[in-house]
């Protein structure tokens, strides 16, 4: 039973953390997502909490800071390419 359940997930994208950095300004963490059959790119910072909210003082998170469709990703010219990431 558990099997099946595994295979009915859909694959619904691909987070990976970025451990090159070209830049210091550069994403943590990249990646591609579908959401209703639309591909989006989005890019992330690693940030660490201060333990004023839900994650305990220095409990790692990432914060999203850009998610946009894919097509308008390939117009605008951005650097952002998650074929460039690293497996």
């Amino acid at each position: 039973m558990d099997q099946e359940k595994k295979k009915e997930r859909p694959q619904l994208g691909l987070a990976i953390p970025v451990t090159n950095k070209q830049k210091s300004s550069s994403y943590d963490l990249k990646g591609n997502i579908m959401i209703e059959g639309k591909s989006y790119r989005f890019g992330a910072y690693k940030a660490q909490a201060k333990g004023n909210g839900k994650l305990a003082a220095g409990a790692d998170y990432y914060y999203f800071h850009r998610v946009e469709p894919m097509e308008a990703a390939s117009s605008q010219g951005s650097d952002f390419n998650p074929a460039e990431l690293e497996a």
